[in-house]
């Protein structure tokens, strides 16, 4: 799989949801990505990152 690069949106899927953000941070084996306050309310999250691995999202063009 290739991986994002900052600044990129992806879409992956989380609690049944499809979620898209953009990638802001690149790890070893995930990426950081910031999504939209809706999003994280959605989840029952705190912030708006979430952590994201390589084998689980989408590249969007």
């Amino acid at each position: 799989m290739t991986a994002a690069n900052v600044g990129q949106f992806i879409r992956f899927t989380r609690h049944g949801l499809e979620i898209t953000g953009e990638v802001t941070k690149i790890l070893e084996r995930s990426v950081i990505v910031s999504i939209t306050e809706e999003d994280a309310l959605l989840l029952d999250y705190g912030t708006n990152f979430t952590v994201v691995s390589h084998d689980n999202y989408e590249i969007l063009a």
